[in-house]
């Protein structure tokens, strides 16, 4: 019981100190679709108003270690996400199979989140205003994917994620991705310390659907100053609906007795 509340609250403070859009203020939106920082505002402030959400999402890994030779390993898991407002959600993440039959489960239907992991056979209960905790520690079995979209829908939770937290340095080419014309915002995220230290610095570039303006992926690329050669890279990619229709049990989840 002791290892996992240190645990929790190590992950709690990893969670604190994602990001340097942290430590930053965030611009108003402004005016006129071609501003980079106005479009991610706008993005922002949809996903705030949605009533209900949901996605299917795929993400990718690819790691490489400095002199190792031949392609990148790459690990492609899955997961999925029902929302409504304000505090039903559901999230499960499913292990790429080649490396395992793994599950984690994120759920609350309106009163206290959960957490289960196949891993560890572990059902965890976070009354409300603990519900971050749920968020931390799931950040790392499901390979951050938990704190890509959820901390745009809780937006007063104060949770952080590559999305939320983007500096966008630029604009790029609009590009299709799976046949929506996207914005792409080219920037960078990174582990901002209250001392002003900024480290693990991952140049990131965010797709956003131009009608809808929700986001369909994310590259977080190697991180700088992981040596040449080094690839550490995390694709996400989304397919987002807006303001669904979702059924009452997708917000209930039954935990296996084995």
């Amino acid at each position: 019981m002791r290892n996992r509340i240190v645990i929790s609250a190590l992950l709690m403070l990893s969670i604190c100190l994602f990001s340097m859009g942290a430590a930053q203020t965030r611009p108003a939106a402004a005016p006129g679709s071609g501003d980079p920082k106005a479009i991610l505002e706008r993005s922002r402030a949809t996903y705030a108003a949605l009533r209900s959400y949901a996605d299917t999402g795929v993400i990718v890994t690819e790691l490489l270690n400095i002199g190792t030779t031949g392609p990148p390993l790459t690990e492609r898991h899955t997961f999925v996400t029902y929302y409504r407002a304000p505090r039903q959600f559901f999230f499960e993440f499913k292990k790429d199979p080649k490396v395992g039959d793994e599950r984690f489960v994120v759920w609350a239907n309106a009163a206290d989140f959960n957490t289960w992991w196949s891993a560890t056979k572990v059902h965890d209960t976070y009354p409300k205003g603990t519900g971050a905790t749920a968020f931390a520690l799931a950040a790392f079995p499901t390979k951050n994917s938990v704190l890509q979209v959820a901390p745009l829908l809780f937006a007063q939770a104060g949770l952080h994620g590559s999305i939320v937290d983007l500096q966008v340095l630029r604009a790029g080419e609009v590009e299709d991705i799976g046949g929506h014309r996207c914005y792409q915002l080219v920037g960078q995220v990174g582990l901002a310390y209250s001392t002003g230290t900024v480290t693990d610095v991952r140049p990131t570039t965010v797709w956003i659907d131009a009608e809808t303006l929700l986001v369909r992926k994310v590259l977080e690329d190697t991180p700088s100053g992981a040596g040449s050669g080094a690839v550490d890279r995390i694709t996400t990619i989304f397919e987002p609906q807006a303001d669904p229709k979702i059924d009452d049990t997708r917000f209930s989840f039954s935990v296996p007795s084995d």
